[in-house]
């Protein structure tokens, strides 16, 4: 079962954050099938935790090449990469006290799913234009 599909995935300027962004989806979809499938909690933690590990390397491979190209709006896009961290780890942390499937769910449909998308739509199109043609040399 996925969460995201990748034709649902907003593809953006610069081939290395989409590459980024299409493997953050196989981790997700993994966790999600994992959360609504009933998989062990085990198998849902590990996934969980490798879905966290992912976000992480995902956020600082922007933030290098935000800072590569001074970007402009670097300060506000890595604000919001740190926000939404440590909302996920604060969601695996109650995940690992309450158990609640349910919740988890709710959490990953209706606030990551729209967040991601919109923040791909919005401040990753703009980082990628951005790297786009400073890195690649291509037209705005």
């Amino acid at each position: 079962m996925e969460l995201i599909s990748e034709r649902e995935l907003p593809l953006v300027a610069y081939p290395g954050m989409n590459q980024v962004h299409q493997k953050e989806l196989s981790y997700l979809n993994s966790l999600y099938s994992s959360i609504v499938s009933g998989e062990s909690l085990e198998e849902t933690d590990r996934k969980f935790e490798e879905f966290l590990r992912d976000v992480k390397e995902h956020f600082s491979y922007e933030e290098e090449l935000m800072e590569k190209t001074h970007f402009f709006a670097y300060q506000c896009h890595k604000e919001e990469h740190e926000r939404v961290l440590k909302e996920l780890e604060g969601v695996f942390k109650r995940w690992r006290e309450s158990r609640n499937r349910e919740e988890l769910r709710d959490y990953f449909e209706k606030v990551f799913k729209p967040w991601i998308k919109e923040h791909i739509l919005t401040m990753d199109a703009v980082t990628a234009q951005w790297i786009s043609r400073l890195l690649l040399g291509a037209l705005p």
